[in-house]
């Protein structure tokens, strides 16, 4: 039995779109459960959940007073069945192929059959949906999380096959697993799933990630709500790193760096102080002129570069504010 978990907060716009697509799996209704874990939404959410309950696949609505994501997953995994074997994450604004569920857990049992032992879960690829009003931005923010200069390779990463990966994203996890480990750290409102992946390997327990199905999801549209994430992701990033210090990423930190190379370089009037932004600034060009060439949007060819320049500022001064500041209250949807 596979039991969804969406978290929800004011999702009115897209939550019916996410029930349906889960309402129309082929994987056996009668082995599927939906938990909607609410944070108190003070829109339509609610009605639109309610409007969605049918006999036949089960959607539990439990009520989230902290809000947060971690703290809702972990409602829903006390709440959960004995014999719920899987937990597949969700969120309230995206949403899967029909037959997403069917594939996902055949194509785990597919890996556990090779290696001959369980795995703590498989994640699947990130799209940015397709149908519901792309905009130039958008497109812009798409492309710049996904090239090597962006989040490369965690959830926005474009990869083909199955292999195994310290952070796949939207996992279809063994329960057992996650009882195992104590579920999500609650004091992580952000990256708390690059945290549950690094202690569920930790515990022995493998993470794979495969293309045979994809989660659709309606990403970030605005310039203030891109820099907002960015800013949030790094700031919660140091806090993970805190926890899980060998699993630092030296690429992360190349902006500071850079920056502080550069301030040395025209601090000492040395000859080669332009070169750093030199450097930085042919590599974006050309991650831009790559992009523009493989989508045909030549709009790309400026706007990735903008966005890039813009992601490495917003998350370099997260890091630098999560070693200093204890919380950090952004919203950027």
């Amino acid at each position: 039995m596979v039991a969804s978990v969406v978290p929800t907060f004011n999702e009115e716009k897209w939550i019916g779109r996410c029930l349906d697509s889960l309402l129309a799996q082929t994987h056996p209704s009668s082995r599927h459960i939906i938990h909607v874990v609410d944070g108190g939404s003070t829109d339509d959410t609610l009605n639109i959940v309610r409007s969605k309950m049918k006999e036949d696949v089960k959607i539990v609505l439990i009520n989230n007073p902290e809000k947060k994501v971690p703290q809702a997953r972990n409602l829903s995994l006390a709440a959960m069945d004995e014999e719920v074997e899987f937990v597949f994450e969700v969120n309230g604004h995206g949403w899967v192929p029909v037959d997403h569920l069917e594939k996902r857990i055949s194509g785990l049992q597919e890996i556990e059959f090779e290696l001959a032992k369980k795995v703590g879960g498989v994640g699947c690829l990130v799209v940015a949906a397709e149908d519901e009003g792309r905009t130039m931005m958008g497109d812009w923010i798409e492309s710049t999380l996904s090239c090597p200069l962006g989040s490369g390779g965690g959830q926005f990463a474009r990869f083909k096959g199955r292999h195994p990966h310290n952070v796949p994203a939207f996992v279809l996890h063994r329960k057992e697993a996650l009882l195992e480990v104590g579920g999500w750290d609650e004091e992580l409102p952000t990256n708390q799933d690059s945290d549950l992946s690094m202690r569920l390997i930790k515990s022995g327990w493998p993470l794979w990630r495969s293309d045979v199905s994809s989660f659709q999801m309606v990403k970030r549209r605005s310039l203030s709500g891109f820099m907002k994430m960015c800013r949030r992701y790094g700031f919660w990033r140091t806090k993970t790193l805190k926890k899980h210090k060998n699993r630092a990423n030296p690429k992360e930190f190349l902006p500071i760096i850079g920056l502080l190379l550069t301030v040395v370089l025209f601090a000492t009037q040395n000859d080669y102080r332009y070169y750093p932004l030199l450097i930085y600034g042919v590599a974006v060009s050309l991650i831009g002129l790559f992009e523009a060439m493989k989508f045909r949007k030549p709009t790309l060819l400026i706007g990735v570069p903008l966005l890039l320049l813009i992601l490495h500022t917003q998350f370099s001064i997260g890091l630098v504010e999560g070693v200093f500041r204890k919380q950090q209250e952004l919203v950027d949807r």
